[in-house]
């Protein structure tokens, strides 16, 4: 009973960490870099596997980690794709579906992330299975590399400190319409969302702006 019992438990806990990532993991890659390209950010495609197991220890254990989902909801966009047959992409003009996909990218196992700038240039891609300290360094690397074009080894020796920034975005009718359709993390304002929701605004709202980290505004 005591078995069946803590079986249970650790289920539950599987089902909600993963609807967490339901929230802002796209699982599009058309998507995603197009979601990169309207708000200026970087995008994280991680080539995925149903049955790999040191995927699913990724989105267990670096994944879930709440720091990792601050810098990715506000700094990234972040996707998860299969090698899908019966799904396209298109990208630098080819059209394939998603195992092409895989073979285009020479992935050979997973996980494998590639990381892409807001021009969906790919810009770097990381084998393998990523702990959640060097996957944070990861993306503050990613983010300072923007500015200033250093080695990661170097951005280490400095041991450089890199912070989220808060963002105003003023975006066209149809890329917020885009966002809200495609992008899990962007949600027309409500009072319940955390402070690291994309969230959507009407009007000018200078409190909000300052609560908030990425705010959009739709263009005049």
């Amino acid at each position: 009973m005591y078995k069946k019992l803590l079986v249970m438990f650790l289920m539950a806990i599987s089902i909600i960490s993963f609807s967490n990532l339901n929230t802002f993991v796209v699982n599009d890659f058309d998507a995603a870099l197009k979601i990169g390209e309207i708000t200026g950010k970087d995008v994280i495609v991680m080539f995925s596997s149903e049955s790999c197991y040191y995927c699913k220890k990724f989105k267990e254990e670096t994944l879930i980690d709440s720091e990792i989902q601050k810098w990715l909801k506000t700094e990234f966009v972040f996707a998860e794709i299969y090698a899908n047959k019966n799904k396209n992409a298109t990208y630098m003009g080819k059209t394939m579906n998603y195992l092409e996909l895989f073979g285009a990218f020479g992935v050979r196992g997973t996980p494998t992330f590639f990381f892409f700038n807001s021009k969906g240039e790919a810009l770097s891609q990381l084998p393998g299975y990523v702990p959640k300290d060097v996957f944070l360094s990861i993306l503050k690397f990613f983010k300072y590399f923007r500015k200033e074009k250093i080695s990661f080894q170097e951005f280490q020796e400095k041991n450089i400190d890199v912070n989220i920034d808060r963002k105003v975005l003023n975006l066209s009718k149809e890329d917020i319409e885009f966002l809200l359709k495609n992008d899990p993390n962007t949600k027309l304002y409500d009072n319940k969302l955390d402070e690291y929701t994309n969230i959507v605004l009407e009007e000018k709202n200078e409190e909000l702006e300052s609560k908030y980290y990425v705010v959009i505004y739709e263009k005049k």
